[in-house]
């Protein structure tokens, strides 16, 4: 299938998905979060916008909190992130992320990453809802998952330090979002895992990373249900891509894999 074609079918899926996401919304604007905080001096900042998914949240949450000298918040929905929000942040984490991506949040966050380090992690259907600009900016268009089905994770990077000696491990039960890289010739993007399907054999890109100016984005697509965040070795990789993206030095994962049958 051609670019075009590719093009296409991806506006079309991503309407039906726009109809879902706006249908999910709380229906007043009156239920909506408040902004988050002013940050404190020499405080990294962790915002999160995660579709009011409290499966993804108990995941991502916990990883998050034990980044040193750092505080956490979390929205619910889109519509409390702004521009100032966005220029506070340290480090975006975004998963369900309805519609945020409009043109000054856009530009906010390709401001923030290239010219003020900002670090992003664009978890799961992240790249659905960017837009085209943002998926060039990092690198990648979604495919929509197919069967959701049992995932292995393999083809681990081992030259990457998000990936480097993680081994192959098999999630569960997700849905297996996929993307194509927009260039795969880019110099500053690195592909970090594959996965395939248990049931239909698909593989596809799940993992990969890019740096962008003076910030670092990492993607990663699993993370729908709760058996991927239990995976120990998802739950390294994401600490690992934390850190990488913050653009600081990885310390040992704070984890254990004692109880991890391989």
């Amino acid at each position: 299938m051609d670019r075009t074609q590719n093009t296409s079918r991806r506006t079309v899926l991503k309407a039906g998905l726009a109809v879902a996401a706006a249908a999910s919304l709380p229906a007043s604007g009156a239920d909506a979060q408040t902004a988050p905080p002013p940050k404190k001096p020499g405080v990294t900042r962790v915002s999160a916008i995660c579709g009011n998914d409290h499966r993804v949240r108990g995941g991502i949450e916990p990883i998050m909190r034990h980044l040193p000298d750092s505080d956490f918040w979390w929205a619910d929905d889109y519509r409390p992130i702004t521009p100032k929000v966005i220029r506070d942040t340290d480090l975006l984490v975004t998963y369900y992320s309805g519609y945020m991506y409009d043109k000054d949040n856009t530009a906010a966050i390709i401001d923030s990453v290239r010219n003020r380090g900002m670090g992003w992690i664009c978890v799961h259907n992240t790249p659905w809802f960017t837009g085209d600009e943002l998926c060039e900016f990092i690198g990648a268009y979604a495919m929509l998952h197919r069967e959701i089905q049992p995932v292995a994770v393999g083809c681990l990077n081992q030259e990457h330090p998000i990936t480097k000696g993680i081994e192959p491990f098999v999630i569960q039960l997700d849905e297996q979002f996929g993307v194509y890289l927009a260039d795969p010739k880019d110099p500053d993007l690195s592909v970090l895992f594959r996965t395939q399907g248990l049931h239909d054999g698909h593989s596809t890109i799940q993992g990969w990373c890019v740096q962008r100016g003076k910030g670092r984005i990492v993607g990663l697509t699993p993370g729908h249900y709760d058996w991927t965040w239990s995976e120990e070795q998802y739950q390294e990789i994401f600490w690992r891509a934390a850190n990488w993206a913050l653009n600081r030095p990885i310390p040992p994962f704070y984890g254990s894999f004692e109880n991890v049958i391989w």
